[in-house]
């Protein structure tokens, strides 16, 4: 019983460790886009900031009947910026951003440099507070 308890123990602390990275390598990933040029498609696309954009494909599901409706109800509510973008016909960009999976969105400040990416489906409530710390700023 001892060491079955043990294993669990260790094996919930390899898992924090691996969230911790994670979180770690997000952070990193962010800071690290705010230094370089902001490229040309995203000025055309996005004439100024603070806004959010929303990385998806024409063959996401989950986009379609998940994060869209989600995004919809932000951008109803609080009157942000919201710019789609399709993740395959901007290539350039969703490489440049580090796109794997979609949904993703990102926020940008007044300057479009990215304040906070999430990969995978987004809830509201995570958005909206997204939000406040990014016209905070």
């Amino acid at each position: 019983m001892l060491v079955r308890l043990f294993i669990l123990l260790a094996l919930l602390l390899i898992g924090a460790g691996v969230v911790g990275l994670w979180r770690l390598f997000l952070w990193r990933r962010v800071r690290q886009l705010a230094t370089v040029p902001v490229p040309e498609e995203l000025t055309q696309l996005v004439p100024t900031g603070p806004a959010l954009l929303y990385f998806t494909t024409k063959s996401c599901v989950q986009c379609r009947f998940q994060q869209t409706p989600i995004v919809t109800q932000l951008a109803a509510a609080t009157q942000i910026p919201v710019h789609t973008v399709d993740a395959v016909e901007h290539e350039t960009l969703a490489r440049f951003y580090g796109i794997m999976t979609v949904p993703t969105t990102i926020w940008l400040d007044k300057m479009r440099r990215p304040a906070a990416i999430n990969h995978g489906l987004t809830g509201l409530a995570l958005l909206c507070e997204q939000a406040q710390e990014v016209y905070a700023r």
